[in-house]
């Protein structure tokens, strides 16, 4: 397996919705934003100072007609777009992003030339891009299902026509599927146990490679063989398609990486199957355990899975409040300061600190992957100064180079609600304490590296969050502990 060069604390990464940013962009400036050229700069320029390493323009590949008419003519979508955005128009319906027919730009995002400098200027900041790569499926009228139909999974050989129009389309190809929930019927279902299509997905990968420094895999966890043999079983067996020696990312990123050795791999993945990414050469994999857990409001369960993971796999795991297929952290988490206590953990954490355009300004409405806007709603001052002072706390070298170690806080009947962990990296040293629950938690906490300061016992201990300077003994921090008091739905971050 390729070895991950992915920093052992964690990296920033902020995901934008291409199309629907630069139709907001187009409305912010009054001005036509009609390819990622015309951009103005300072809007990447704001996210790097913001402390970020990497951006994810999600949805830049070529789509289908086929795709778009579906989600313009579909009863059932077009009901979920009244709820979703009352009032939408037939010209905010743009397809989803995730029915590719092909791996060059789509025109509406610019020309290829266009990808290749943004690329080139964003690295120049210190930004790295991650792009898409969709393995399960292609869009419905992608080339390749009128010209390789073998790339394909298909009805069981000798199935009466006209085939199940809930699983097929009408020359048998199977609708994409996660083989639970129903068919995606504007994708056609690819054939991993084809070594000739293995071999034309991997020569996309390196396509996708050669524009970007990281690549999310959506849905990747359906290409393991096992979970692909179960839900595609008697299709593959009446071709004749035996299950591969080896898993197919295993062998894709080795060869990705030969040729671009640091390219940063992501997995949209979901329990159980994280670990299986991790161990095939994946450098992170999506964390969506914590996010439902730190939901359920147990912190006994939020401290078990925190304690409870190898080092190893909390580093590459990637840690969110919300994406483009979740809802927004504030209606999630019930509202705009809960989700702000929710990332205090989960942005805290080693691994991918993994961040969603809209998160920052407290928004509740959805964002829905068809659609160039949401409904429109203010932005959550207190929310944005929060982020503002958040994201510059995280983005210390401490956090992102640093040794993570977890601890006990004592005093048992009003720390049940609290979450200790520090940070290390060189001279640096961070201990955050944070509360997810609705009563205020009191806790001791014992750092064992806390020094005096030129000689000096009595030390400065800083919130970051708040901007205080508490003065505390050194001494007594290593043996008895420090006290803390941590209001509900809050946390503090100390520098000592």
């Amino acid at each position: 397996m390729v070895q991950s060069t992915v920093p052992q604390g964690g990296m920033m990464m902020y995901e934008i919705s291409t199309r629907p940013w630069m139709y907001n962009l187009s409305v912010t400036y009054n001005k036509p934003i009609n390819s990622i050229a015309d951009i103005p700069f300072q809007e990447f320029q704001k996210i790097k100072d913001m402390g970020f390493d990497m951006i994810w323009m999600m949805g830049v590949w070529e789509l289908g007609e086929y795709g778009i008419n579906y989600d313009q003519t579909n009863g059932p979508l077009l009901q979920h777009y009244a709820q979703v955005l009352p009032g939408y128009t037939q010209a905010d319906i743009i397809g989803s992003p995730y029915a590719v027919t092909n791996y060059s730009v789509n025109p509406q995002v610019g020309l290829e030339q266009d990808l290749v400098n943004l690329r080139k200027q964003l690295n120049a900041i210190g930004l790295l891009l991650m792009l898409d790569f969709v393995p399960n499926h292609t869009a419905v009228d992608c080339p390749w299902t009128s010209s390789d139909i073998d790339y394909y999974i298909r009805a069981p050989e000798g199935t009466p026509t006209p085939y199940d129009n809930n699983t097929y389309l009408p020359n048998g190809i199977a609708y994409g599927s996660a083989g639970w929930g129903g068919s995606w019927f504007d994708t056609a279902q690819l054939n991993y146990w084809n070594p000739v299509l293995i071999k034309q997905r991997i020569q996309q990968l390196l396509t996708v490679a050669s524009f970007a420094d990281g690549i999310r895999c959506d849905m990747a966890y359906l290409l393991l063989n096992s979970l692909f043999g179960s839900n595609w079983q008697s299709q593959l067996s009446s071709w004749g398609f035996q299950q591969p020696e080896q898993e197919f990312w295993e062998i894709a990123i080795q060869i990705v990486k030969e040729s671009y050795p640091n390219v940063i791999f992501l997995a949209e993945v979901y329990h159980p199957y994280e670990e299986n990414l991790q161990q095939v050469g994946f450098d992170y994999t999506y964390d969506k355990m914590l996010h439902d857990i730190l939901n359920g409001g147990d912190m006994n369960a939020v401290r078990a899975w925190i304690s409870g993971h190898s080092k190893q796999f909390t580093t590459h795991s990637a840690h969110f409040i919300a994406n483009h297929d979740e809802p927004r952290g504030a209606s999630f988490f019930g509202s705009w300061w809960r989700s702000n206590a929710a990332a205090l953990i989960t942005y805290t954490l080693p691994g991918l600190r993994f961040f969603w355009w809209g998160d920052f300004e407290g928004y509740s409405n959805q964002l829905d992957v068809h659609l160039r806007r949401e409904e429109s709603e203010p932005a959550i001052g207190d929310a944005m100064a929060f982020y503002n002072t958040f994201t510059s706390i995280v983005s210390d070298p401490v956090f992102k180079f640093g040794e993570f170690t977890y601890l006990n806080c004592t005093n048992d009947q009003e720390s049940w609600n609290l979450v200790a962990y520090k940070w290390t990296y060189q001279n640096e040293k961070r201990l955050c304490v944070l509360n997810f629950s609705d009563q205020q938690g009191t806790g001791t906490i014992i750092l064992d590296d806390a020094e005096p300061a030129n000689g000096n016992d009595t030390i400065p201990v800083t919130d970051l969050l708040s901007g205080t300077t508490y003065y505390r003994s050194s001494e007594q921090m290593r043996t008895s502990g420090l006290y803390v008091v941590i209001n509900s739905w809050y946390g503090q971050i100390f520098k000592y």
